[in-house]
């Protein structure tokens, strides 16, 4: 009731107040009217017809800042908007005391649209626009890769293989249920029995799993030619998502036989659901092998930017050219720069050296006796710069930004995903900075003019 009196008596007032809170830090750190401008709107926003939407533009990308900051799903983010002024304000609405928002699919839906216009290039290039007064080490970069995970189970064979058996023995008997048709005769009760108790055995062998793997395949085998013959009797034309689901389902069986004979697998499909992941190996002592997106960053000054983003396995090693390029669009020359081990073979050292860019790779050769200090000090600080700020990075994003396990369904919903979660750290960092200039440029706090009006 007071915060509804405060805007309609005092709006200005309320604004000043916003921008003193948590959310109003970030909000004066996100160049509004520019990332608006790289999307439009929306066909129903445009058209007139229908209930009028709750958000526009702006707001879509606010309820994706807001959601990584917040680390809540998508229906305890709206629960939030509707009963909080201040994330309201943010998302540029404000709800009347008889409205609420029910529709708790929105932020998905918002996700979905902006990214199909995701550009990360042009995006970056708004954003390092924005911050670019606020950083102060910007020729000095800093790369390194992490993978960020997808929400999927473990992968095995034997649970792939069942979960493909499964699905496929589903469509069948929905099929069959329609046309009214008796249930199928395969035995689908006894392979699930087979399959829960090895799953159950505490020591499962290589024999039994390789006995195993040969009958779901054996079975899997029938039902999608079972699923064909009975799609072809009925002329049954299926929808995009399930026909994809059965080509998925298709390559799941190819693959596993090639596996059961000995053959090396390319592009091995990983999750029935996201055929898109692969595993990368990333060679660590407590996970060998991680699935989901491999990302290659840039860190200029403590702020992060995506240099290159795949779900497909890559050396980071050969990117460095391509970072020091994305540097040089963004802030200009760059003069120093630290990676690790990964990043110092020949061709890189020869490309920083004809650039004359300062790096911390292990000097080959002999050196002079005057240049050893001086180097083994540029050496320590590029170090120190990659192993607090971009390591720590990675951690920080993934604890404190919903980036620990992408929820995303898609490809390109988790590619927007991961691109909030970074820049919402960036942006949080960026405002911080904001309020800290402030303070020193003299400007009072606006919660003391508030309360000096009140």
């Amino acid at each position: 009731m007071y915060s509804k009196l405060l805007f309609e008596l005092h709006p200005t007032l309320v604004h000043q107040r916003f921008l003193s809170t948590d959310v109003g830090q970030i909000y004066q750190a996100i160049p509004w009217e520019q990332l608006v401008a790289l999307v439009p709107a929306p066909a129903h926003a445009s058209s007139g017809l229908g209930c009028k939407p709750w958000f526009t533009v702006q707001g879509g990308i606010g309820l994706m800042l807001l959601k990584h900051y917040l680390q809540l799903s998508d229906a305890k983010l709206i629960e939030r908007i509707n009963t909080d002024w201040s994330l309201q304000y943010f998302c540029g609405i404000q709800l009347k005391a008889s409205e609420i928002i029910r529709d708790k699919d929105l932020p998905s839906w918002w996700r979905v649209y902006l990214g199909t216009y995701l550009d990360i290039d042009k995006w970056q290039k708004v954003l390092a626009v924005k911050w670019k007064p606020l950083m102060k080490q910007t020729q000095t970069s800093s790369q390194d890769a992490t993978c960020y995970e997808s929400h999927i189970a473990h992968p095995t064979d034997v649970k792939l293989l069942w979960q493909a058996c499964n699905e496929t023995h589903q469509m069948i008997q929905a099929i069959l249920t329609k046309h009214h048709k008796r249930k199928s005769r395969a035995n689908h009760s006894l392979r699930q029995k087979e399959f829960l108790s090895y799953q159950k055995s505490k020591k499962k062998t290589r024999r039994a799993e390789k006995k195993l793997r040969g009958k779901l395949l054996k079975y899997l085998s029938r039902l999608i030619e079972a699923h064909y013959e009975l799609c072809k009797k009925h002329g049954i034309i299926l929808s995009h998502s399930k026909s994809e689901r059965l080509v998925t389902i298709g390559k799941v069986c190819e693959q596993q036989q090639q596996k059961l004979l000995g053959t090396q697998i390319e592009n091995r499909i990983v999750s029935i659901s996201k055929a898109y992941i692969r595993p990368i190996i990333r060679g660590k002592e407590v996970k060998a092998v991680e699935f989901g997106a491999k990302v290659n960053k840039m860190q200029v000054d403590g702020i992060s930017f995506i240099e290159h983003l795949s779900f497909d396995a890559f050396n980071e090693g050969t990117r460095l050219e391509h970072g020091i390029r994305l540097h040089e669009d963004l802030f200009g020359k760059c003069g120093q720069f630290s990676g690790d081990a990964i990043y110092a073979t020949n061709k890189n050292r020869s490309y920083l050296k004809k650039k004359g860019i300062v790096h911390n790779f292990t000097v080959k050769g002999r050196q002079k006796a005057a240049h050893i200090q001086q180097n083994e000090q540029m050496t320590a600080l590029l170090n120190k710069e990659r192993g607090t700020k971009l390591e720590g990075s990675f951690g920080n994003e993934k604890n404190h930004y919903n980036l620990h396990k992408i929820k995303a369904r898609n490809k390109v919903t988790e590619t927007c995903w991961i691109f909030f979660g970074i820049h919402t750290a960036n942006a949080v960092n960026i405002g911080k900075r904001m309020a800290s200039q402030q303070s020193l440029d003299g400007i009072p706090p606006p919660q003391r003019e508030l309360r000096l009006a009140a």
